[in-house]
């Protein structure tokens, strides 16, 4: 098993909201940009890749796969989920980022190996952040199932 816990505030992926192109000239181009709804998105998968990173000690696993994440989301001060957090954002948008910071780091192929997943989200008793553990479903996180 692979497990790790990354410090800070997970951001969702998934939302997008479309940006009308402009040419130099400042005139529509009829075309739309794409961008993340998240501003946290990039530097929350950039912190979870470095530490996916640490943890590929040159292989890149290549099997069938289950992950489990849970999220600690930082706790308003006011709320009227008290218990649990309800609201946004959505835990398969905050999944989602996860498995592409995985898949960057290189210690995933591809995140389409994830045959298992389990992902929570609790409100954060100390610090926020996201637990990953990652286990090959043979139970061999060994060189025989990761390629270089």
């Amino acid at each position: 098993m692979i497990e790790f816990f990354v410090s800070g505030n997970p951001a969702p992926q998934g939302s997008k909201r479309a940006i009308p192109a402009k040419n130099k000239a400042g005139r529509y181009t009829g075309k739309v940009s794409m961008l993340e709804s998240s501003k946290y998105l990039e530097a929350w998968r950039e912190i979870v890749t470095w530490h996916a990173m640490r943890k590929r000690k040159g292989r890149t696993l290549n099997s069938a796969l289950a992950l489990s994440v849970v999220f600690y989301l930082e706790k308003p001060a006011n709320t009227k989920y008290p218990d649990y957090p309800l609201g946004p954002p959505d835990t398969d948008k905050l999944l989602r980022a996860i498995g592409d910071a995985l898949t960057q780091a290189k210690l995933i192929r591809d995140d389409a190996l994830f045959v298992d997943t389990h992902a929570s989200k609790r409100w954060a008793t100390s610090k926020p952040g996201a637990l990953i553990k990652i286990e090959a479903l043979d139970g061999d996180l060994s060189a025989s199932n990761a390629s270089n």
